[in-house]
């Protein structure tokens, strides 16, 4: 293989590659590997070694762009980039199948508090996420309450909460998604749908909502902000307050998450220098929004494993 080859093009092709393999419950195992040499142009170490970054959707397209930017300065670091929602990722991390698991929840979570412990956490984001319609409902607000009769099953018709009647057909994401999980957390609190409420699909990532949102009428769901597209869905109000970086950075937008790259404790060199660039300037000076997400400097709350929030 080149040194000149098409990176993101192996990005993209292994990735997908790997996203349809865990799709089929099959993950491969991946071993990443890492060593510095000397440059004998230079006189400093090279970086070179490869790593297996699986997990959440919802920011993997921020991580895909970040990951090409530094592949370029490094080019003979390979990062693979696979999806399969947040359980997925923490899972691989804590198995040694990945060198980093996305998540958009603490693993605290997803894992036992032993298993946890033996991870880093590296928080490289925060997202805003909230609920999307299909472009022909014509609602434009739902309060936190009327989110919750839909998600449950207790509201089943537009006409409930003051639109055209027409059934309400809810796209949830599957259960190991970290994206679902955290607009559950914000909307549903310790309430639980009943075990006979049905919604018209389960998607497995961000992307297929899209597509599902626009050929089902009557369809709702929930996407994060870096998936907000007028021209394909239209995103809703909560409560009365927009969904906008500055309503999540300020606390009033109340469905948001930080954005999780989890790694072993005993990372190899490849690994840590990647969590050291997605933190830079580089990616947090002007990737982070360009790919529409918040930088957790920029905000004025804080939230804890346990989903307190509190003022900064």
């Amino acid at each position: 293989m080149r040194a000149s080859m098409d990176r993101r093009s192996f990005l993209k092709i292994a990735g997908a590659s790997l996203a349809s393999v865990a799709g089929l419950g099959l993950v491969a195992c991946g071993g990443g590997s890492a060593s510095s040499s000397s440059s004998s142009d230079s006189g400093s170490a090279a970086l070179s070694g490869s790593l297996v970054c699986s997990g959440a959707t919802s920011f993997q397209k921020l991580v895909e762009s970040a990951a090409n930017q530094f592949m370029d300065k490094n080019p003979d670091v390979t990062i693979t980039i696979s999806g399969g929602g947040s359980g997925q990722g923490l899972s691989d991390i804590k198995d040694g199948k990945a060198q980093i698991g996305r998540s958009d929840v603490f693993a605290e979570e997803k894992l036992d508090a032993s298993e946890a412990q033996k991870l880093v956490d590296n928080q490289v984001a925060v997202v805003g996420m909230g609920p999307v319609v299909n472009s022909k409902v014509d609602v434009d607000n739902l309060t936190t309450d009327q989110l919750k009769g839909i998600f449950t099953g207790a509201i089943k018709d537009w006409s409930e909460v003051g639109g055209t009647a027409g059934p309400i057909q809810v796209i949830n994401r599957k259960p190991g998604s970290g994206t679902r999980a955290t607009f559950e957390a914000a909307v549903l609190g310790d309430t639980k749908a009943p075990d006979d409420f049905v919604p018209a699909a389960e998607e497995d990532s961000s992307g297929t909502v899209v597509e599902k949102l626009q050929q089902t009428e009557g369809s709702i769901s929930y996407l994060a902000f870096s998936y907000f597209d007028d021209s394909k869905f239209k995103a809703l109000s909560v409560d009365g307050v927009k969904p906008t970086q500055e309503n999540v950075e300020s606390g009033d937008f109340k469905i948001w998450a930080y954005e999780h790259m989890y790694i072993s404790k005993d990372a190899d060199a490849v690994t840590k220098a990647f969590i050291d660039y997605m933190l830079s300037d580089d990616v947090q000076g002007k990737l982070v929004a360009d790919e529409g997400f918040i930088p957790v400097s920029g905000m004025k709350v804080k939230k804890d494993a346990s989903g307190t929030v509190s003022t900064k």
